[in-house]
């Protein structure tokens, strides 16, 4: 009968002990299924399987496709984002459970045994705002991932369109070349035949190694920039363009929108960063919260078994000074983002505003050498052509009449590449997310 009745309060006592310690972790395990199930993805899905590079000259669209996915760049801010996911499951992460064991003359002259084991938890609520902390850096490290793209998507589209122009600018170097060697020769076929003194010959001879030796800077040029492309691209080796492509940048309807989060990743950042603020300070708000204890503690006493006590309470914070500043810290981070925010929006209103003046003035600046400028140095060459050639001017004027036809050209193709970074950098605020 007495070991029945002991048997019914070590029953009894194992269901005190059991029953808060199981709702505790009932509860706890119940909020983060509730968050995990209504917790959406952060990330897209998978990407389709990687299409190899291209091969032959690339267009700006295969650089650009080529160059967003095989950036290393853009591939550590991947593996970012995914090891701030993978921090997300750190949120709900309880304290150790303490175990403690002893053995010796505890409450009498032989040998007992004492065994302890304690549990302590913060609130479901301060798990939670955690875990949503935690969520926000992933959003977050997308956000810097999105910046990396838009960054490299700007500078390979300017290295594009400037490896674009210096083919244009050798093309014009050849031509010009090759009417300067034509005239030359004739130079020096005049002097042979005593029609023309020493001093036209050596000045043809002179211009047209000039005009040999800055090809050969930009042809230079133009290894050292393919180079650069491949590098940006991570080809590993140099990069081959289309060279028939329009080198003048094209702006898309979306470029002429006002300037948003939405397609600004740099305040699309900022105001992500206030969101992690907020959610930093109601985390630290919810740890001035006491933690619950839960406890099972059994002892024998002179050998003798079946004494267990079950233990309940919380944890509370006797100064809580040092909390209150953490909490006015993070307030203060608050108002630190969303400063930071209003300050990057002016700004760039400002250079938004700046950049469609300037491009205005350099679309028309473009639209007078397309219509005008260069259909008269057009113009200029063909006429001082058939005049040389037929005798009626000499080599002096020749290159004096047709010098200025040269520099409209050449200076056709530098405001081509005023306009191209106008447009890029304008692209770059407001344009839409290259894919």
């Amino acid at each position: 009968m007495r070991d029945a009745n002991a048997s019914c309060c070590i029953q009894s006592l194992f269901s005190v002990i059991r029953y808060p310690f199981l709702l505790l972790l009932a509860s706890l395990l119940l909020g983060h299924l509730a968050t995990a199930q209504t917790t959406p993805r952060t990330l897209p899905p998978p990407a389709p399987p990687v299409a190899p590079v291209p091969t032959g000259p690339l267009t700006l669209q295969q650089a650009l496709q080529t160059g967003l996915r095989q950036s290393l760049l853009v591939q550590t801010g991947t593996l970012e984002v995914e090891r701030q996911r993978a921090l997300t499951r750190t949120g709900y992460d309880l304290p150790r459970t303490v175990v403690d064991y002893q053995y010796g003359q505890i409450s009498g002259p032989l040998g007992d045994h004492s065994l302890n084991i304690v549990q302590q938890s913060a609130l479901p609520g301060l798990y939670a705002a955690q875990r949503k902390l935690l969520e926000g850096q992933v959003l977050t490290a997308e956000q810097r991932t999105r910046q990396q793209r838009r960054d490299l998507t700007r500078t390979i589209q300017g290295t594009y369109y400037e490896l674009l122009l210096s083919y244009r600018r050798a093309a014009l170097l050849r031509r010009q070349d090759s009417l300067y060697r034509r005239a030359a020769r004739a130079a020096r076929i005049r002097y042979q035949t005593g029609e023309t003194n020493r001093l036209e010959q050596v000045s043809a001879e002179a211009r047209s190694r000039e005009l040999q030796n800055r090809l050969a800077l930009t042809l230079t040029d133009i290894q050292v920039q393919q180079q650069q492309l491949g590098i940006l691209l991570n080809l590993g080796q140099s990069a081959a363009i289309d060279t028939t492509a329009n080198a003048i940048a094209a702006l898309s309807p979306t470029d002429t929108l006002g300037l948003s989060a939405e397609a600004n990743p740099t305040l699309a950042l900022l105001q992500q960063e206030i969101e992690v603020s907020r959610r930093q300070t109601r985390v630290e708000q919810l740890r001035r919260l006491p933690d619950v204890r839960v406890g099972y503690f059994n002892q024998t006493i002179n050998k003798e078994r079946g004494f267990q006590v079950a233990q309940a309470g919380v944890a509370v914070p006797l100064l809580g000074g040092a909390q209150k500043n953490r909490i006015q810290a993070a307030r203060i981070g608050e108002q630190a983002a969303e400063a930071q925010l209003q300050y990057a929006t002016a700004q760039l209103q400002g250079q938004l505003s700046v950049l469609r003046s300037q491009l205005t003035r350099a679309r028309t600046s473009l639209a007078y050498y397309e219509q005008t400028a260069l259909p008269q140095a057009r113009l200029i060459l063909n006429t001082a052509e058939k005049s040389f050639r037929a005798g009626d001017i000499e080599y002096v004027e020749y290159v004096v009449n047709t010098d200025p036809a040269w520099q409209i050209q050449q200076a056709y193709l530098d405001q081509i590449r005023q306009y191209n970074d106008l447009a890029l950098s304008l692209q770059s605020l407001i344009g839409s997310d290259a894919q």
